[in-house]
């Protein structure tokens, strides 16, 4: 059994079109995404850290008593939230 591969050559313009955006994006860009939706995939991420680390500190034990803890990042992750759902509503 032979495995063929097409030798279709590639767009030239294409491969400068990409090389362009990764220049553009920079590192941070290839982590969070365009500048379009890079706020929002922060702030996602941002959100993930804080309920990630309120259940950790459930499990775990800390300097810091886990209701604390939660009165501390509940407020927070509610204002994230918030910022994400007031601007997916203000784009349309």
């Amino acid at each position: 059994m032979t495995i063929e591969f097409s030798r279709v050559p590639v767009d030239s313009a294409l491969v400068l079109r990409s090389k362009e955006m990764d220049l553009e994006a920079g590192w941070l860009g290839r982590c969070f995404g365009a500048a379009s939706n890079a706020p929002m995939n922060i702030a996602g991420v941002v959100v993930l850290l804080l309920v990630l680390s309120g259940l950790l500190v459930l499990f775990v034990r800390s300097a810091v008593p886990a209701g604390e803890y939660w009165k501390i990042i509940a407020p927070l992750i509610t204002l994230v939230l918030g910022y994400m759902f007031g601007k997916s509503t203000k784009e349309h």
